[in-house]
């Protein structure tokens, strides 16, 4: 398990577009302008996920993936968190499973509040990465967490502001 520092051109987000909760982003971005520290957000590597990926998606993919080389990570989980974090112009601490064992030694971190509980801690790495290619075969497009925010603020969906 290791804990990393990443931009948000450097992380593939989850195509739930737009976000649903408006008043938990708002809570998380005030949260980050008052310097608070957020629970981190569970990533797996692009190496891990591709392999899982149908011909079909990894085509689509392939495609991604030339025109955003910094991105080489999949988020399972964070969507508000992330794009609170990229309003707010904060690094995103995001937590790595490259293993089973990663994910088990994630479950210690809730009580301390540093991971927040949910579906991605109840499933092992395979099936992790099964969820995100059917994910990904129901909604066959990639963004990176900045180009989803920066669209998002384009469309006027969500605001730099509290």
């Amino acid at each position: 398990m290791k804990i990393i520092k990443l931009n948000p051109n450097q992380i593939i987000t989850l195509n739930d577009y737009p976000l649903y909760n408006q008043k938990m982003l708002h809570k998380y971005l005030k949260k980050c302008k008052l310097g608070e520290k957020l629970p981190f957000i569970p990533v797996l590597t692009k190496v891990i996920v591709r392999k899982h990926f149908s011909d079909e998606i990894l085509k689509k993919f392939n495609k991604f993936e030339k025109q955003n080389q910094t991105a080489k990570y999949f988020m399972l989980d964070g969507s508000h968190r992330t794009t609170a974090l990229t309003l707010a112009g904060c690094k995103i601490n995001a937590i790595i499973y490259e293993k089973d064992k990663d994910i088990i030694n994630a479950k210690k971190l809730i009580v301390k509040g540093k991971i927040i509980e949910n579906g991605t801690l109840n499933h092992n790495l395979e099936e992790n990465c099964e969820i995100l290619h059917k994910h990904f075969k129901e909604k066959p497009y990639f963004m990176t967490v900045e180009q989803k925010t920066k669209k998002m603020i384009k469309e006027k969906i969500i605001t730099t502001d509290c």
